[in-house]
């Protein structure tokens, strides 16, 4: 008897020359969402390492340029003081103490200071000292207060 052969590729006859069963639809979907949820993941903690490194310049810029506001009223005349309370720089606009613009890599960074007459007291020594309390703040583009610095700076003796 002959046996005719079927126009269908038989299971058998659907394997590869090496003897492994080809990938079927179920599997390249699968084996594609995998790929997919690895690439979103990755893309995700790199935009997020960018944010960070971002965030860490920011803060870096924050202390230089509030350190630089804070000694440049620090070197200042004591009666002088007052006249830097309410000094505010914003983002992108900010000057140096000769008046030259900062660099542009700090155009993410504001300042302002506050400078208030205060008397401390210290109780074991019985002594009352007059003087103005400076406080620097340095913030980012959305007003968000990265650094504060503040300083006691005592009348000085007539």
């Amino acid at each position: 008897m002959f046996r005719i052969k079927p126009d269908r590729p038989s299971r058998d006859d659907r394997t590869r020359a090496g003897g492994s069963r080809a990938f079927t639809l179920l599997e390249a979907l699968i084996a594609s969402v995998i790929m997919a949820l690895t690439v979103t993941a990755v893309a995700m903690a790199l935009g997020s390492g960018r944010q960070h490194a971002m965030e860490a310049r920011d803060q870096l810029q924050a202390g230089l340029a509030a350190e630089a506001l804070m000694a440049e009223i620090l070197a200042a005349e004591y009666a002088d003081l007052p006249s830097y309370d309410g000094h505010d720089e914003a983002p992108g606009a900010m000057l140096t103490f000769d008046d030259q613009p900062y660099p542009e890599s700090f155009y993410r960074v504001g300042r302002r200071a506050a400078v208030v007459e205060r008397t401390v007291e210290i109780p074991d020594l019985g002594v009352k000292v007059l003087g103005q309390d400076i406080a620097v703040e340095a913030y980012d583009v959305d007003g968000r207060v990265i650094l504060t610095l503040s300083r006691f700076v005592p009348e000085p003796a007539q």
